[in-house]
């Protein structure tokens, strides 16, 4: 597989338009255990910002850790504190952070090394979370047979990255919020080339995969759009 910090390469602008937000719930849910009014959260593999935009909006400090350069580009574009670093490696000193926070990116790293990482950055009694946009597969024809195309244009099972044991950490506690996010041609045709196991554009194989995208597009699409749904999933522990 990939080096996980060199997959998204190419990808940031796909990322920007097509990756959908969390919901508002995940930091309110957070600033109910505790987390500090203007508290400093550490955004690990933070990608173009999402996440840390998320935080920044409600009034916290951010500061993100990226080791992609192009997705880091996004982040500092978006008004992100965006760092080199990886999760394993974040560079920050120790006990620093109220919440050390990773978004959609724990499963390319070195889990048992970042999770160390992880606790070393947090303060004593500080919040450990890891969030994710986990795409729901089923009970729908839109999104079964997006999961379909998937599997079917992908240039490796996608079942592998988004296996739900990589994404979570013993001894964690799970919310979770299910929310929908609208899409327009062009907005799920950026979702889908925003996957790291997704043809690029310009590559043998993205034609016949946009090409089977538009379709199913035309298919499903009620007044221009078609629903994304996601179970966003919100595993939290607190250090120590």
């Amino acid at each position: 597989m990939t080096d996980g910090t060199l997959r998204f390469t190419g990808r940031a602008a796909a990322y920007v338009q097509g990756r959908p937000a969390y919901p508002e719930a995940v930091v309110d849910t957070l600033a109910a255990l505790g987390l500090p009014p203007g508290g400093l959260v550490v955004d690990v593999g933070a990608g173009t910002g999402i996440a840390s935009r998320l935080f920044l909006q409600r009034g916290y400090r951010v500061v993100a850790i990226e080791p992609n350069s192009d997705m880091r580009a996004a982040a500092i574009a978006a008004g992100v504190d965006a760092r080199d670093g990886r999760g394993e490696a974040t560079g920050l000193e120790s006990a620093c952070a109220d919440l050390v926070l990773c978004a959609q990116a724990f499963h390319w790293m070195n889990r048992p090394a970042a999770w160390a990482e992880f606790q070393r950055v947090a303060r004593p009694d500080g919040l450990l979370a890891l969030l994710w946009n986990q795409r729901v597969i089923e009970g729908d024809p839109f999104l079964e047979q997006f999961e379909a195309l998937l599997r079917g244009h992908s240039a490796e099972d996608p079942r592998v990255s988004e296996e739900a044991g990589l994404r979570q950490w013993p001894g964690t506690s799970l919310v979770e919020f299910r929310h929908a996010q609208p899409l327009d041609w062009p907005g799920l045709l950026a979702r889908t080339s925003s996957m790291s196991y997704i043809p690029l554009p310009g590559t043998p194989r993205y034609e016949a995969m946009a090409a089977a995208l538009r379709a199913l597009f035309d298919a499903q699409a009620r007044d221009g759009r078609v629903a994304m749904l996601y179970d966003a999933r919100l595993y939290w522990a607190r250090n120590g």
